[in-house]
């Protein structure tokens, strides 16, 4: 009857412990994901690089150049469908001030008439002599249209739905450090709660058990994510664009699931029972 009741015991606790374990690797992935996602999608500084890169400045380009012919059949002037008007250049300034106009943290925005004026100085400092005929006739076409220029920005670049992505980056980013805060208290409470019930070492041991679980889910999402442009053709969705840049930002989440796993594998081998 005593070891009936033993054995209840240590079936319970052992229960306890594994959702213990589930609930802290949950946490610590949610912190990791968070953290990841608001140092990267939406920090300025880091996408403004990440558009430099040797793939995604092509990405960068084509989709600039789709939005300038958009322009040129909206003012109704000559070019070629699907030609790249515009080179590397002259696209990286508007590349910018759009990620500029839409991350980090800012004050909700009502309209996207400052940045389509932000655009149109844009392609009026970078077309010169050496562009290609079809960017100077869009420019000259577009400088006829006057005082309705910048709404033909807006409809051409899509800026109505800039604008509201840029409301919803920066929604996004207040709830993520209040998640991520809310997160941190928890997996602390989480922590004393376990010290109450276990020996040190026994928390050190199931906390980076967890952190593992966390590292591997971290690696698994983030590389499926990573192979979305590889397996599909995104060109044809809309802001399909995003995906591709997306990819390589993902793939560097894969690497950090990757050091997440191997540091807390270290010590969970260490404490482990001899």
């Amino acid at each position: 009857m005593v070891e009936g009741k033993r054995a209840d015991l240590r079936r319970i606790g052992y229960e306890q412990n594994n959702q213990y374990k589930r609930l802290l690797a949950f946490v610590i992935f949610l912190i990791a994901a968070l953290s990841l996602i608001t140092a990267t999608f939406l920090n300025p500084i880091f996408m403004k690089k990440q558009i430099r890169t040797s793939y995604n400045r092509a990405v960068v380009v084509r989709q600039v150049n789709k939005n300038y012919d958009s322009l040129a059949d909206l003012i109704n002037a000559d070019s070629e469908d699907n030609s790249n008007l515009l080179s590397d250049t002259q696209t990286q300034p508007i590349a910018d001030h759009i990620i500029d106009y839409s991350l980090g943290i800012h004050w909700f925005k009502v309209t996207s008439l400052p940045l389509a004026n932000q655009i149109l100085s844009d392609i009026d400092q970078g077309i010169a002599k050496g562009s290609s005929s079809g960017a100077q006739e869009v420019n000259r076409k577009l400088k006829k249209q006057g005082t309705n220029a910048p709404y033909a920005i807006i409809k051409a670049f899509n800026l109505s739905v800039i604008t509201l992505g840029a409301n919803i980056a920066g929604l996004l980013f207040i709830v993520n450090l209040i998640i991520i805060i809310v997160t941190i208290i928890t997996m602390v409470s989480l922590l004393n709660d376990m010290k109450s019930r276990a020996t040190i070492r026994m928390v050190i041991h199931d906390t980076m058990a967890a952190g593992m679980w966390a590292g591997f889910w971290l690696i698994l999402i983030s590389g499926l994510l990573a192979l979305v442009p590889v397996i599909f053709n995104v060109d044809n969705i809309e802001f399909g664009f995003l995906l591709e840049i997306g990819s390589s930002v993902f793939l560097e989440y894969v690497i950090a699931g990757v050091i997440i796993y191997i540091i807390c594998a270290i010590p969970w081998q260490i404490t482990a029972a001899k």
